[in-house]
């Protein structure tokens, strides 16, 4: 039996163009989703409404226009909806603050990309455990005190051992940026 669905470069509307700019936004996009979020726990959820708010939305896309500046304006909306949505939880970002961080995005479009790669390239060098533990709580959202519990260390000891691997990070990333800029 046949297909009959259209591929994404035949859909009604959409261009190939546009479709290879959202294809290749994708990190970009969630970087920016996460860091407005104040963490990644859902931000999964908010790039899809945003894909699709892009998707639909494909015919007004200015092609003479930066793609990321654009989608970004979506991504932002869609996550002030998300945050409506969730505003009986603890909400850590006030809208202030979102609207800030999203304006310095801006100048980071071209960097983004770059930063994802070396984040991912300095997480691989950490070592399982610390991995682990970063993922406990900055991927599924758990609190330190929960992950000290876990591991039978203190509240601070714990808070102290991210200090340390958010900083090793830091500098990991930022001296893979200045090699690549150098290269």
């Amino acid at each position: 039996m046949e297909s009959t669905s259209p591929s994404i470069t035949e859909a009604p509307g959409i261009s190939p163009d546009f479709a290879q700019h959202l294809i290749a936004s994708q990190s970009a996009l969630y970087a920016f989703i996460a860091s407005l979020m104040g963490g990644v726990s859902e931000a999964n959820d908010v790039l899809q409404e945003t894909n699709l708010k892009l998707w639909n939305k494909a015919s007004e896309y200015d092609p003479a226009q930066p793609f990321l500046r654009w989608a970004y304006v979506f991504a932002r909306f869609e996550v002030m909806a998300w945050r409506k949505k969730q505003s009986r939880s603890r909400i850590v970002l006030d809208d202030e603050l979102v609207s800030l961080i999203a304006s310095d995005w801006n100048g980071t479009i071209g960097d983004s990309t770059q930063q994802i790669a070396a984040l991912e390239g300095c997480l691989e060098k950490l070592p399982q455990q610390q991995r682990e533990l970063l993922d406990a709580r900055y991927g599924r959202g758990e609190a330190v005190q929960d992950i000290a519990v876990r591991q039978c260390r203190t509240e601070n000891a714990m808070s102290a051992l991210f200090y340390r691997v958010r900083k090793s990070l830091a500098e990991c990333i930022e001296l893979t940026l200045r090699r690549e800029a150098h290269e």
